[in-house]
């Protein structure tokens, strides 16, 4: 297997499966990771193919220590060259400053900051030249709340590291971000189940509606494609105009 291949990981989730979909409709081949939703992974795959483009399948548990190695490991063994990798796996933990356990704060920082750096790091003997990165960071990375520190400090860093990764990987490797608002996913489905809620932040927002993962999805392939071939070190947000308000 010598053909090119865009790794995106967290694959099976909304934004992740959005992703997948766009790239394979663009006929570019995914590598697809997952960590427990092997059928969801599996069934998008099959869809993958369907459009005449090849899907691989990786899992591998980002919370871990060992997660980055274990993924990195099975991609090169693959023989495939990458041309793209997007960091979209992600997990968020409820806890603030006063009341974050250690477990949920070394789980989040692990998958959603760690994770990206190091899983990049160890790919790049597979790495095209050019290639191009897109690390998934959200609003919640540029603007506090008071509930889940964890998530927001991985992002925030993401951010920051997104910036450090573009200037020490250039010219052969662009390296940006996305900086998701408000979109209905697994990660915040709970909160949006709440209709108040969900009146709340449309209200705040200026275009007035939530976002949907086909939008994250296209912005990202923008990010990977040659379209954006002078972009690096950058952080795009997509949110409706919220943080703004």
């Amino acid at each position: 297997m010598n053909a090119n291949f865009t790794l995106v990981t967290g694959a099976s989730g909304g934004f992740g499966s959005a992703i997948s979909a766009e790239l394979a409709k663009r006929g570019w081949n995914i590598i697809l990771h997952y960590n427990k939703s092997a059928s969801e992974a599996k069934t998008l795959g099959e869809a993958i193919r369907s459009l005449g483009v090849e899907a691989e399948l990786v899992s591998a548990d980002l919370s871990t220590r060992e997660g980055p190695d274990k993924l990195s490991d099975e991609v090169r063994s693959m023989g495939v060259r990458l041309s793209g990798v997007v960091n979209n796996a992600g997990i968020g933990r409820p806890g603030n400053a006063s009341n974050i356990r250690d477990e949920d704060w070394d789980a989040v920082l692990n998958v959603n900051l760690r994770s990206p750096v190091l899983l990049v790091r160890k790919l790049l003997p597979v790495m095209a030249k050019p290639s191009s990165v897109v690390n998934v960071a959200s609003v919640s990375g540029i603007r506090a709340s008071l509930t889940r520190i964890a998530y927001e400090a991985s992002k925030a860093g993401l951010i920051h590291a997104t910036r450090s990764m573009a200037v020490a990987l250039a010219p052969d490797v662009r390296v940006n971000a996305i900086a998701p608002g408000w979109v209905k996913t697994n990660i915040n489905s709970e909160r949006l189940s709440d209709q108040n809620v969900v009146n709340g932040i449309i209200e705040r927002t200026p275009l007035k509606r939530l976002g949907r993962p086909e939008e994250i999805a296209k912005l990202t392939a923008f990010l990977l494609s040659d379209d954006s071939s002078f972009i690096t070190g950058e952080t795009v947000v997509i949110d409706g105009g919220v943080s703004l308000t």
